[in-house]
């Protein structure tokens, strides 16, 4: 007799449990060209003591934490108009708590070693060919969640632009934009999970973001471990943190962490930072006893990237310090 409390099973889906094996063909593939050079390295900009840390990767995540007020921005944008200026990269910048315009101002000024106010009374010729460049290689969006940066910047690439990377300055002030389920936590996670699919499949991305409010009331430096929520730093190829330090203009910037490091890049110790001093229009880069000044005019020299006569520039030339105790070898304890 049919048993009416019994439901029969319905078939189960055969799943095709090999097509998530990869091949090993295809990875010796991807370490074969990894040895023969096709598979790029980091862009570097042709100072050692910086480029041994920091370089800019295609397809890969970077999450910046530091403190509001310390710098994020500022020494973020040195190092894009570096990059910039030695390797022709493209940015697409989406800054939530500040103004387009100003920003522009900034990497004017960095650009030209000077206020582009006055460059525009006294230079206007050079001006315009500043504000032209600044036009290509720095594409500025105004929107207010992380979905629709990922979709703008997927447009710009289809068009054809070869942007290197997306920034999201500072990442906590943007909406997801994605379906929420209203757990902070989880929403954060995928958030940062659709970013990471997306920088696999189409450009780098940049996050800044905030430490929690503990970490930004108390008197001491921040790690990646202070960033709100988290989600960010586990995703992230690279992390790294910038502290300046109390009443100065130097900005100690801390590679925590770095996934791969076959394509360049090494973390720098907590008590040896790599430092960029900010001066207003330039900046220097300090590592231990290596000093490089007035570096982003250094590189315009080289590269002219402008196509224009910068004899005007000062001269730029690196400097060596170093301790009576590390220049001299002690005899008896004194040093001469």
């Amino acid at each position: 007799m049919f048993d009416l409390k019994h439901t029969p099973e319905e078939p189960k889906e055969l799943i095709d449990f090999d097509k998530y094996i990869v091949n090993p063909d295809l990875i010796n593939k991807g370490v074969k060209a990894f040895f023969s050079g096709n598979i790029k390295k980091g862009y570097s900009i042709g100072i050692p003591c910086f480029d041994r840390h920091f370089v800019c990767k295609e397809n890969e995540l970077y999450a910046l934490t530091g403190k509001k007020g310390e710098g994020k921005t500022t020494i973020n944008q040195a190092i894009q108009i570096m990059q910039s200026i030695v390797n022709g990269l493209v940015w697409v910048c989406a800054y939530q708590e500040n103004k387009d315009w100003s920003q522009k101002i900034n990497y004017l000024d960095y650009l030209l070693g000077e206020s582009a106010k006055n460059v525009e009374l006294k230079n206007p010729e050079l001006y315009k060919k500043a504000s032209d460049w600044v036009d290509k290689h720095f594409i500025f969006l105004k929107l207010e969640d992380i979905n629709t940066a990922l979709e703008v910047t997927k447009h710009l690439i289809e068009k054809g632009i070869k942007v290197h990377a997306l920034v999201l300055d500072p990442i906590n002030s943007f909406t997801s934009g994605f379906n929420t389920t209203g757990n902070g936590y989880a929403d954060g996670v995928e958030a940062a999970r659709k970013v990471q699919r997306f920088v696999e499949d189409y450009c780098t991305v940049y996050v800044s973001q905030h430490p929690n409010m503990r970490a930004q009331r108390e008197d001491k430096p921040v790690t990646s471990y202070d960033a709100e929520g988290g989600w960010w730093n586990n995703k992230a190829d690279t992390t790294w943190v910038i502290n300046r330090e109390a009443g100065t203009s130097l900005n100690n910037i801390g590679i925590e962490n770095i996934r791969n490091k076959h394509t360049g890049g090494e973390r720098t110790h907590p008590e040896d930072p790599l430092i960029i001093e900010w001066k207003m229009c330039i900046i220097d880069i300090i590592k231990g006893v290596e000093k490089h000044e007035n570096v982003i005019q250094y590189l315009i020299r080289k590269h002219n990237p402008l196509n224009y006569d910068h004899e005007y520039l000062p001269e730029t030339k690196e400097i060596i310090t170093a301790t009576p105790a590390e220049a001299f070898e002690p005899t008896d304890g004194v040093p001469f």
